[in-house]
């Protein structure tokens, strides 16, 4: 059992820093892309006028929800790493995992409230659509994952 709560916490922490360090470090990223994901839609989805309000406004309100978590697991991960003092303290370690996990479910939370909210926003066909577009993304997803271990196996020494 304490294993496998381990290697939970391990990739949840792994997903939590990758998430901290992508919405603070990268242009475009974090928040501040989902206009672009709106336009995204719009497009895919051939959003009205009114759709694009509503969506707008659910976005805007996940934002503020958001932001804040996402600046929590940055802050936390930043003193973890100023406290790096070359001795290991098992309680700590997990004591940090512990606090980015409840984190990061408070994120997977929040981003599945707003693609609830969102989805109810649309028509059955743009649902469809939706969907379609979902599964298709998450194929690359894998297809780029699959191809990502197959040359981490083929590089000597990696």
């Amino acid at each position: 059992m304490n294993k496998r709560f381990f290697v939970v916490a391990a990739i949840l922490l792994a997903v939590a820093a990758g998430l901290a360090t992508s919405a603070s470090a990268l242009p475009g990223r974090g928040f501040g892309h989902r206009r672009g994901m709106l336009a995204r839609m719009t497009k895919a989805l051939n959003l009205t006028e009114a759709q694009q309000t509503q969506i707008k406004g659910i976005m805007t309100q996940e934002k503020g929800k958001i932001k804040p978590l996402t600046q929590q697991l940055r802050q936390n991960e930043q003193a973890q790493n100023a406290a790096v003092n070359g001795t290991f303290d098992e309680g700590k370690a997990r004591a940090f995992a512990g606090k980015q996990a409840q984190i990061m479910t408070d994120l997977i939370v929040e981003k599945q409230r707003m693609k609830s909210e969102i989805y109810a926003v649309l028509t059955p066909e743009q649902q469809q659509k939706a969907m379609q577009l979902m599964q298709q993304r998450e194929q690359r997803r894998q297809e780029r994952m699959q191809k990502h271990s197959q040359q981490t196996q083929q590089t000597p020494g990696a």
